[in-house]
C-alpha cells in the first residue's frame, strides 16, 4: 500500500501539503491540489480514515447529483433532501450538494470531497443494476450509503423502495377493476427499480393465469416525452390496452398528453396508473391514480444510516425498505365504464 511520502514524491509536494490537501486545511493552489489528487489516484493511496479523531471530521454529508440540470427542480429530489437534511442536522452533520462536471465520474468526485476532508461520506441516488460507483466507494472504503438496492455482491447500507410490491398492486387494483389487457411503460432497464417493477407487473398478470404479451411492455426513458412515445407506441398497437402502468408520475403526465393528441382521456378511455405520487399527481386531469411513498421518510433513513456508517456503529437497521401504497383517484375506472373507441378492437379476437 502506498504512503503518504510516495504521494508527495510523486506530486513533487512535501508530505505535509499532502496533508493539507487531504484534510482541507492550510492554503494550496489549484494546480497543486489537483497534482496531489492525482498522484492519490494513481497510488491508490488509501488514508486510514477509522484512525482520524472525531475532531477531524467535517460533519458535513454529502449528495452527488448527476449532469441533469433539471434535477434540482424534481420534487421528489427536494423531498428526499429535505428529509436528509432534518436528519443530518438533528445529530449535528450538515448537507452538501455536489454535482458532476460533464464527463466527471460522480464515484471518483465523491472521493475528492470524502479525501479532502469536505465530506465525512456520501449518498448515492439512482441505482444502477451493475452500479460502478458502488462497487468503486467500497474498493476505496468511503463511506456511502444508497436509495436503492446496490449491486448484490457488493454489502452496502441501503434505503430501497417495495417495487415488486408496488407493481403488483397497481396491477391488481386494475384487474379488479375489470382490465385484462394492461400495458407498462417501464423505466430505462439500467435502472435497479426497473427489474423489479416489470417482475411485480408479470407475476401479478401470471397469478390471474393471464398470459403475458410482450408487445405491451415498453421500455422508456425518464422524461415526460418518453412516456408520450411509449404511449404513442401503445395506442398504435392492433389490440391496444385497456389500461397503462407507467413506472413513473413522469412517464404518466407523458402517457396522459398521448392520450390527449389521440382524442382521448385517462380515465375515461384508458386507465393509467403511474408511480412516486408527485404532489402535481393529485392537480392532474383527470388526478393521477399512483404509488405513494414517502420521500421525506426516505431522506431520513439515509441520513441516519450514512450517519452510523461514518461513526462507526451498527445502527438498529443495516437496511430499510419502504412500502408503496396506491391513491386511487380517477385516471382509472371500471372498463364496464369506459368508452374508448379502440375497444372494439381489444375484444374482437
Amino acid at each position: 500500500m502506498a504512503t503518504i511520502k510516495e504521494v508527495a514524491e510523486l506530486a513533487k509536494v512535501s508530505t505535509a501539503t499532502v496533508s493539507y490537501v487531504l484534510n482541507g486545511t492550510g492554503t494550496v493552489t489549484e494546480a497543486t491540489r489537483q497534482r496531489v489528487l492525482d498522484a492519490v489516484t494513481a497510488l491508490n493511496y488509501q488514508p486510514n480514515y477509522a484512525a482520524r479523531s472525531l475532531r477531524s471530521r467535517s460533519h458535513t454529508l454529502g449528495v452527488v447529483l448527476p449532469v441533469l440540470s433539471a434535477r434540482l427542480c424534481d420534487p421528489v429530489l427536494a423531498e428526499l433532501l429535505s428529509g436528509f437534511s432534518e436528519a443530518a442536522a438533528a445529530q449535528g452533520y450538515y448537507l452538501l450538494l455536489a454535482t458532476a462536471s460533464v464527463g466527471q465520474d460522480e464515484a471518483q468526485l465523491a472521493e475528492q470531497l470524502v479525501r479532502t476532508g469536505r465530506l465525512d461520506g456520501v449518498a448515492l441516488l439512482d441505482m444502477q443494476t451493475d452500479d460502478e460507483r458502488v462497487r468503486y466507494l467500497s474498493e476505496k472504503c468511503i463511506p456511502h450509503v444508497c436509495a436503492g438496492s446496490p449491486p448484490s455482491d457488493l454489502d452496502s447500507s441501503f434505503v430501497t423502495l417495495d417495487d415488486h410490491g408496488g407493481a403488483a398492486s397497481a396491477v391488481r387494483h386494475l384487474l379488479h377493476l375489470g382490465h385484462r389487457r394492461i400495458g407498462l411503460i417501464m423505466l430505462p432497464s439500467d435502472l435497479a427499480a426497473s427489474d423489479p417493477r416489470y417482475q411485480g407487473y408479470v407475476d401479478a398478470l401470471s397469478a390471474t393465469r393471464i398470459e403475458i404479451d410482450p408487445m405491451l411492455a415498453v421500455e422508456a426513458g425518464r422524461a415526460q416525452s418518453d412516456g408520450l412515445a411509449a404511449m404513442q407506441e401503445l395506442l398504435d398497437l392492433p389490440q391496444p390496452p385497456t389500461a397503462v402502468v407507467a413506472c413513473s408520475d413522469e412517464l404518466a403526465f407523458g402517457a396522459m398528453h398521448a392520450l390527449q393528441n389521440a382524442g382521448l382521456e385517462a380515465g375515461r378511455d384508458v386507465s393509467l396508473v403511474g408511480f412516486d405520487d408527485v404532489p402535481m399527481a393529485a392537480y392532474t386531469h383527470p388526478p393521477l391514480t399512483t404509488l405513494h411513498y414517502s420521500r421525506h421518510t426516505m431522506g431520513i433513513h439515509l441520513a441516519q444510516l450514512l450517519i452510523g456508517v461514518v461513526e462507526e456503529r451498527q445502527p438498529p437497521q443495516p437496511n430499510v425498505t419502504l412500502a408503496m401504497h396506491l391513491m386511487i383517484r380517477k385516471s382509472t375506472m371500471p372498463l364496464s365504464k369506459q368508452t374508448n373507441s379502440f375497444q372494439s378492437a381489444v375484444f374482437a379476437k
